[in-house]
């Protein structure tokens, strides 16, 4: 027997325009995910009876896969079930089911469940990002609150995210290094009526750390990436979408990662939220930033390359491309 249950989360939140007291962007919370599914199958060994489990995991990031497996008789397992284990992209092994004994049979059932993202004990030790923005010109930055909390009220608990104030046509980079892990392309610009729509189109970066930085309200078309790319601290990612929040321009980001806590729980966002810090002359260790205050973004060599392996880094000096 198997069964497969693939989570997708689809939140789709669109709230007329109306007036607000504060200068506070609305962000929802839920993580959209619209990726290809992961399988787990298994092969048997004719000669001594194993059965042997894979993932396949075709998407650009770690996925982690819960597999239960029921009605085991005559065999043992030589992992802890059920088995907890992370994806990556491509193939890998699982666990495999072995015979008690020799020559006997063994029989079971089983079924999985797939999260996107490499689970987590606990939050990754702090780690400097560059701002998402040129150093042409200083930015606001603001903070933003969860849609649930705002349209019903709701506290939605570990919940952190940022939006900088933008000009229309400014370039959107890569605050760290890692792999594009999803893209969406497909949004047009939202109506002058609309106050706040969770479509958006977006470029999610999955980093080396196991968490995930995504960047929202990208202009449809001049997106400058796609899934599976290598992408630098630094990196032109996009344009930032024309304003949709009362005639602001914004480039949102969240930061966050699978939290072992939650995932598999029922009920349970299997998600936390990080509140990342950033580099700058004054705090060269990297700190949070504050709502309302402006930023000037400064990109040194030791922040942009402190991720990159030799080849890149060899490459990356030669060619002395540093972003604008």
């Amino acid at each position: 027997m198997k069964t497969l249950t693939n989570n997708v989360f689809r939140s789709s939140w669109l709230v007329k325009k109306r007036v607000l007291g504060c200068a506070i962007c609305i962000l929802w919370g839920a993580v959209s995910f619209s990726q290809k599914p992961v399988e787990v199958t298994y092969t048997a060994n004719s000669n001594n009876g194993v059965y042997t489990f894979q993932g396949k995991n075709p998407n650009f990031c770690d996925y982690t896969v819960k597999v239960d497996v029921s009605r085991l008789e005559g065999g043992t397992c030589d992992a802890p079930l059920p088995f907890i284990g992370a994806v990556p992209s491509g193939s890998s092994t699982l666990f495999s089911l072995k015979p008690t004994q020799d020559g006997q049979p063994v029989s079971f059932g089983y079924g999985y469940v797939a999260i996107k993202g490499k689970i987590l004990k606990k939050a990754p030790e702090a780690f400097v990002y560059l701002f998402p923005f040129s150093n042409k010109a200083p930015h606001r930055a603001l903070a933003t609150q969860n849609i649930v909390e705002v349209v019903l009220g709701k506290k939605v608990s570990n919940f952190y995210g940022l939006s900088f104030v933008m000009n229309q046509g400014d370039s959107v980079f890569a605050a760290r290094r890692g792999v594009v892990s999803e893209v969406k392309n497909t949004v047009d610009k939202q109506s002058d009526k609309v106050w706040f729509s969770s479509e958006t189109n977006f470029v999610e970066i999955f980093q080396q750390d196991g968490t995930f930085m995504r960047y929202n309200r990208l202009k449809k078309g001049e997106i400058a990436v796609k899934e599976g790319d290598d992408v630098e601290a630094g990196q032109l990612l996009g344009i930032v979408a024309d304003g949709a929040f009362e005639g602001s321009t914004v480039v949102q980001i969240t930061n966050y990662y699978l939290d072992k806590a939650n995932a598999f729980v029922e009920n349970k966002y299997p998600f936390a939220y990080l509140a990342p810090v950033f580099y700058n002359s004054n705090t060269p260790n990297g700190a949070q930033v504050q709502s309302g205050e402006t930023y000037q973004a400064q990109w040194p060599e030791n922040i942009i390359t402190q991720e990159m392996p030799k080849r890149v880094l060899k490459k990356w000096k030669s060619s002395q491309t540093k972003p604008n």
